[in-house]
């Protein structure tokens, strides 16, 4: 398999979960993603304890909260479209998003 197939496989698990956007689903991303709760809770900017509590299901972040968890876990899944695709050029990589995003409705 070459190596382009494989972050192609990668990139489309990527983008399946963080579409179905859930819990479980932004937990596994991160853990996919290699991000530590710490680089996740920095970023969306809540303690490591509050984002522990929501990928453990025990409490529920807000719509705004859970939504820029997504952003923020969407933004390394951006790094990860860029080494497939050998460009930083934000305009490609937001097309590749658009197009593998309606394979996946």
């Amino acid at each position: 398999m070459s190596d382009n197939h494989y972050y192609m496989q990668q990139v489309e698990g990527f983008i399946q979960l963080v579409k179905k956007g859930d819990y479980v689903s932004l937990t596994e991303l991160r853990q996919q993603l290699g991000k530590t709760m710490e680089d996740i809770a920095d970023k969306v900017g809540v303690s490591v304890h509050e984002l522990s509590s929501w990928e453990l299901g025990e409490k529920q972040p807000s719509n705004a909260y859970h939504a820029f968890w997504k952003l923020r876990l969407s933004d390394y899944v951006d790094d990860a479209i860029s080494t497939l695709l050998g460009t930083e050029d934000t305009e490609l990589v937001n097309q590749f998003w658009e197009i593998m995003w309606r394979l996946h409705e």
